[in-house]
């Protein structure tokens, strides 16, 4: 999990892949069960192209914008941090008087 705090890319595709499993997982299932015009469920069975389908649909965009949020977010979080820490140590303070 080290690595995680250090790159803002790794943390964007971990956070990216678990929202994104989680958000499909639900969608998929709540779909099976409900069964909307009965395109997912028929008298043969389950209709797995629909089901792949819709899996896809929720996937892709929903980690494509987790991944963008979730890394910009670990990069602003991180320059603030940094800010911070450099402000409180009295270095940013020397160097702009230096200036």
């Amino acid at each position: 999990m080290g690595y995680i705090k250090k790159y803002f890319w790794l943390f964007g595709l971990f956070s990216g892949l678990v929202v994104s499993l989680s958000v499909t997982l639900v969608i998929v299932i709540w779909e099976l069960l409900e069964n909307p015009g009965g395109i997912f469920r028929v008298e043969n069975g389950i209709n797995w192209r629909f089901v792949y389908d819709t899996a896809e649909s929720w996937f892709i965009p929903t980690f494509i914008y987790v991944v963008l949020i979730a890394s910009a977010t670990h990069l602003i979080v991180t320059l603030v941090n940094w800010l911070r820490k450099a402000r409180s140590k009295g270095k940013l303070n020397k160097r702009l008087r230096n200036q």
